[in-house]
């Protein structure tokens, strides 16, 4: 008997250690997690072609999402989710709106990895290699730490600017494109047809 109940006390420490790191983790990267969600709320009713390439990209913005620091990772989720709601008001062609925004979550989502993997790079130069190529010590991390900071201006005036608005930009243009109707495309080109007389 103390043998089941120990197995059954070890049981639900486990349960409540795996609860309690999955609460951890949805806390501490909870963008990460939006932004997979919200792709996958556009791969839901995307045509079966598409789908593939989505499952991609929202690898590859979890990716993102769970190593670049913040505020890219809340950025990504808000692109992700203001996309996702973008196709859902489109009524003309949801099919290209969604493309477009998912293109336009892969662009984001590599620039922030390609910063990410060219920054480690730079951090991992070693000045005494460069110093012999050169001329000296001092002008080799002189050149590095040039290098470093205009990288890190490069990407935050990126990430945090301007991709984010020229999302918003290709957003409003998908949405707005088109002047808003009350019916579907095939209800106003049937109305049209019909001259609006029921047959």
């Amino acid at each position: 008997m103390d043998q089941f109940v120990s197995a059954v006390q070890l049981a639900l420490l486990q349960i409540a250690n795996g609860c309690l790191a999955l609460i951890y983790v949805s806390w501490t990267h909870g963008a990460a997690l939006l932004a997979m969600a919200g792709i996958g709320w556009l791969a839901r009713s995307a045509p079966t072609v598409q789908r593939g390439w989505m499952v991609g990209v929202g690898l590859l913005a979890g990716m993102a999402g769970l190593l670049a620091p913040p505020p890219v990772p809340a950025l990504l989720a808000g692109m992700c989710l203001l996309g996702a709601g973008a196709v859902q008001l489109d009524r003309f062609q949801p099919d290209a709106l969604r493309w477009r925004v998912v293109g336009g979550l892969a662009l984001y989502a590599g620039a922030a990895l390609g910063y990410l993997a060219y920054s480690r790079y730079l951090a991992g130069v070693d000045a005494a290699a460069w110093a012999a190529a050169i001329g000296g010590q001092a002008e080799a991390q002189a050149t590095l730490a040039q290098g470093q900071a205009f990288l890190n201006t490069l990407a935050t005036w990126g990430l945090w600017l301007i991709l984010p608005l020229g999302f918003l930009s290709l957003l409003g243009q998908g949405l707005l494109v088109h002047p808003p109707l009350q019916h579907g495309p095939a209800a106003t080109i049937s109305a049209v047809r019909t001259r609006g007389r029921d047959r």
